[in-house]
């Protein structure tokens, strides 16, 4: 019996020596055994590991801390397969503790205590190059979002930009796509290029209808409770100021003149007598008291004129019409309503015979040489428009139909359901080929002509929320580059403001397809492998 118990401890150990040597040497076997992580191996493991430069690169590099499969430090190969975390300087994701805290202890990694990242892969420390470090630099300060020229706090403090995070670094390239043969992107469709350069006129679009400017319209009204006597006018025929409209028959009107003709009389009868008065008084015939009785009377008379001349010229009667009232003798009940501005008529209320009253709207008249033209701008856009900017509006399906204006006011308020503000332009109609409440496009020059540097619209995309284009290096290569793009006035480009030089080759069609490459941690394995 005893015999038997150490021939089977003698298997089992020999068992036990087996497995252990598989796992240290060949631990990709272990995949196939169910159960078995060849990831979660003793720590003692790295210690026997197969050397550097193997097929499956081994299994521990003792010289960085780190598992051998993820060292782009020893292989700088894997910077373009692997997927790295631009956040925290480009090291692999795999390893990346500050992201995936669990992998401390999963592959044994040997730390910065001062930072929490692997310690050769640590920027801030300064033991080795990042792993971005083969990558080239595309001037992007990635802490900031922003060119890192252009890096106003980068700039004023080189430091400070980390201090908060001093496991960021501030430029973190992207990495490199590299396609798995030279000819797959002839077979996926990708183009390329020039980036060129063109004169642009900076130009905002936006939504925008045509209005009558109110400084030019006027609406008319009898003044007056009569009745139409007359109507001389109608709708679109042009008329100049002062041109009778129509004509309204009222009491009110021949009660004024009376009023008018009567209080005249009494100025004159108040005269003469104020005059015997003076005289009589002089030669000491009457008491000084009948001359001042005499004279506040004419003054009282006076003062009747002057109030029914006024209640005259408030139904609109001239200085001349006056005149011919008096001479006249005129007490007439008719009214003349005339044209208060050059312009034509708009709008007709007025019907003959019908009673009317003053607050009776009879006619709009306006003037279209000249329309307003309400623009709503987006908040986001509203800081770069500004007085006196050169508008031009066009209309959707109408042909040649542009119309060139200016800003004339910008509002101070935005609309809270939309969240546009409303700018107002004025645009010459001299044909009057404008009408009011025309929706189209109106196009605000918000900047002075220039040279400028622009792409295709596709070859732009955007990730993590920058912008971003594809520079073609060697075949199948590619290595992508932070921009910063900016809308133009033509559906078919985007001006590049930084990141681009004129004559660069840049990814046309099938940029998308090199972006899901950078992105295969977010979406899964790249479509071009």
């Amino acid at each position: 019996m005893k015999r038997f118990i150490a021939i089977g401890a003698a298997v089992a150990a020999t068992a036990l020596l087996i497995g252990a040597a598989v796992a240290v040497a060949r631990p990709e076997w272990l995949h196939s055994v169910p159960g078995i992580d060849p990831d979660r191996l003793p720590k003692w493991a790295h210690l026997v590991s197969s050397s550097p430069g193997a097929d499956d690169y081994g299994l521990y590099c003792k010289e960085h801390g780190v598992p051998e499969k993820f060292c782009t430090l020893c292989h700088a190969e894997l910077a373009n397969t692997l997927m790295l975390c631009t956040e925290h300087g480009g090291i692999p994701e795999d390893i990346c503790t500050l992201c995936h805290a669990e992998v401390e202890a999963k592959y044994d990694i040997r730390m910065c205590a001062e930072h929490g990242l692997p310690e050769s892969f640590c920027a801030q420390c300064g033991n080795g190059p990042s792993a971005s470090a083969a990558l080239p630099d595309d001037g992007w300060c990635a802490t900031h979002n922003t060119p890192e020229a252009l890096c106003v706090e980068c700039l004023a403090d080189p430091g400070s930009h980390d201090a908060d995070t001093a496991t960021k670094v501030c430029r973190q390239p992207l990495p490199i796509v590299r396609l798995a043969t030279a000819d797959l992107g002839r077979r996926v469709g990708i183009e390329t290029a020039p980036a060129r350069q063109e004169q642009l006129v900076p130009r905002l679009a936006a939504n925008a209808e045509t209005a009558f400017d109110a400084n030019r319209c006027s609406e008319v009204y009898p003044r007056v409770v009569g009745f139409l006597r007359e109507v001389r006018v109608d709708l679109g025929q042009p008329v100049r100021q002062g041109e009778v409209l129509a004509v309204v028959d009222s009491s009110e009107i021949s009660g004024a003149k009376s009023r008018f003709l009567a209080a005249r009389a009494a100025v004159e009868l108040a005269r003469v007598a104020y005059d015997r008065t003076a005289k009589l008084t002089e030669r000491g015939a009457l008491p000084a008291k009948n001359e001042l009785e005499a004279l506040t009377a004419l003054n009282q008379a006076q003062a009747e004129v002057m109030d029914a001349e006024q209640a005259l010229r408030n139904f609109g009667f001239a200085d001349e019409e006056l005149a011919h009232i008096a001479d006249a003798k005129d007490t007439s009940s008719l009214l003349d309503v005339v044209a208060p501005i050059d312009g034509s008529i708009t709008a007709r209320h007025a019907v003959r015979g019908e009673a009317v009253q003053p607050t009776t709207q009879l006619f709009d008249v306006t003037d279209t040489s000249r329309m307003w033209l309400w623009v709503d701008v987006y908040e986001s856009d509203i800081a770069s428009v500004a007085l006196g900017q050169a508008v031009r509006f066009t209309i959707p399906g109408v042909e040649g139909a542009a119309f060139e204006g200016e800003v004339t006011w910008v509002g101070a308020q935005v609309d809270p359901t939309t969240r546009t503000t409303r700018v107002r332009a004025e645009l010459a109609n001299p044909d009057g080929r404008l009408r009011a409440n025309l929706f189209g496009q109106a196009e605000i020059q918000v900047g002075d002509e220039r040279q400028a540097v622009v792409v295709p619209k596709a070859a732009v995309q955007r990730k993590d929320d920058v912008d971003v284009v594809f520079l073609p290096q060697d075949e199948g290569v590619y290595r992508p580059q932070r921009v910063v793009a900016r809308p133009v006035d033509r559906r078919d480009v985007v001006e590049i403001a930084w990141g681009l030089d004129a004559g660069q080759r840049v990814v046309t069609k099938g940029s998308f397809l090199l972006k899901t490459e950078i992105m295969k941690g977010a979406i899964g394995a790249g479509c071009c492998e």
